[in-house]
């Protein structure tokens, strides 16, 4: 008994046990709950999305959900032994039992959209492997998902002897205090989610602009730019992710313009800030930056009725050299993606060449957050799949889309935290993010937010 005990003790420190995520438990003990406490987090958490969901009594795992849009159907999560719960309800919830969990069960195709987006409360599903999510930020644009049929990774108790070197940095391993808001006068634009967080229904396929909707389209990606030209002047040491907060948002309203993040399906604050192993969608909060982190500034505005956007993945001090390798790596990515658009090219493509890229430099492609059409809309089509992917469509003159690709050092495994929002590699690997808003234009391309 003694022995089996201390094995426990040496297996939950050498597998990073995941009580080190406040809302990490919580997500993994949802699979070992009953059909009904399961059906009523699902309904909860995607209540937007889907119409019907059945989870059968005798086999609590396969979940069937039907999107509210399309009627499409997915199916996920069917465990091959009908005791499965009971057999594991006792045991301890460390990274170990949980594989050990995941290789005996089955994954079926999946709507890799339907099971993805819109998260609100701490609930886990199955993408790729049984532990990728990604951002509630689309989650409108569920109906033009292409279907992905997905596979297992298995993995084992030898795994523990595996564990990479990622360098020296500091883990993020929770949340900080997130103060109240910034306030937005009275006489600045606001987009129509300025005080629901409900935004507005995008255009149904990818937009082709006029002229002057590509001028304004310009106008907003160069204020974008500018916005993060200042943020990267003031980076530092010492600095709280929250002063970034303060930076950005009084730029934009100093320009006349709105931090398109800013309560953007509930986000509190007006800039994404995500520091080492977070890979997008932080919340600026009181951690100040630290000499040798890397973090990425995701900036958005609204300016004269359109949105720019655009990020950076920014060097803290003394940074050692696998966190400059994928940083690089991460920039090369989104730049070579950038350098095949042109019209008649497939949407497609640009998730094999990042993929490409990715293998070359030896990093991961982080396949659950996608680029976007952009506009008058945050988000809206066409999705831009910055993985190998069948997603319909060709590019043509006049659309506007982001390419913003997320590399990580090790496994392609995210977790939403507890605040819906921050997404952590589930390895504490770092990952890095850089975007730019592209306009397709005859014979090739243009950059709105190319660096000036």
């Amino acid at each position: 008994m003694k022995l089996m005990m201390w094995t426990r003790k040496i297996l939950q420190k050498m597998l990073h046990p995941l009580d080190v995520f406040p809302s990490a438990s919580v997500n993994f003990k949802s699979f070992l709950e009953t059909p009904r406490t399961m059906r009523d987090k699902i309904n909860y958490s995607s209540k937007l999305n889907f119409r019907t969901i059945f989870i059968a009594d005798d086999d609590v795992c396969k979940a069937t959900l039907i999107a509210a849009k399309t009627g499409r159907e997915a199916e996920c999560c069917q465990q091959e032994e009908k005791d499965l719960y009971q057999s594991i309800s006792l045991q301890f919830d460390n990274l170990y039992t949980l594989n050990k969990i995941y290789r005996r069960r089955k994954l079926c195709s999946v709507n890799s959209k339907t099971l993805l987006d819109n998260y609100k409360s701490p609930v886990s599903h199955c993408i790729r492997t049984m532990t990728t999510l990604s951002s509630p930020a689309a989650s409108h644009l569920l109906y033009s998902a292409p279907l992905v049929t997905q596979t297992q990774q298995n993995r084992g108790i030898w795994d523990i002897f595996k564990r990479a070197n990622f360098g020296s940095y500091a883990v993020l391993d929770n949340v900080g205090e997130v103060s109240a808001a910034q306030l937005v006068p009275s006489h600045i634009s606001c987009p129509p989610y300025f005080k629901t967080g409900e935004p507005s229904t995008p255009p149904s396929g990818p937009e082709i602009k006029a002229e002057w909707q590509v001028q304004a389209m310009r106008e907003a990606s160069y204020l974008a730019r500018t916005v993060l030209n200042t943020v990267g002047e003031h980076l530092q040491a010492g600095m709280a992710t929250e002063d970034i907060d303060i930076l950005v948002h009084n730029k934009i309203i100093e320009s006349g313009a709105y931090p398109s993040p800013l309560n953007y399906m509930g986000f509190p604050k007006s800039v994404c800030t995500s520091v080492n192993n977070v890979a997008c969608h932080g919340i600026p909060d009181d951690r100040q930056l630290l000499d040798g982190d890397i973090v990425s500034v995701d900036v958005t505005v609204f300016y004269n009725g359109y949105h720019g956007d655009c990020c950076e993945t920014y060097l803290i001090g003394n940074v050692d050299e696998l966190g400059h390798h994928l940083v690089r790596a991460a920039r090369r990515c989104r730049d070579e993606a950038i350098a095949i658009c042109a019209p008649g090219v497939p949407f497609a493509a640009i998730g094999a060449k990042v993929e490409q890229v990715a293998d070359q430099e030896g990093v991961t492609v982080v396949p659950c957050f996608i680029g976007h059409g952009i506009g008058k809309y945050f988000h809206g089509p066409p999705d831009i799949y910055h993985c190998y992917n069948n997603y319909p469509g060709t590019m043509e003159a006049g659309m506007t889309f982001t390419i913003e690709p997320i590399v990580a050092q090790g496994k392609e495994d995210a977790l939403i935290l507890e605040d819906g929002w921050t997404a952590v590699m589930l390895d504490n690997g770092r990952a890095a993010q850089f975007e730019h808003t592209v306009l397709i234009v005859e014979g090739g391309h243009e950059i709105l937010t190319e660096y000036h």
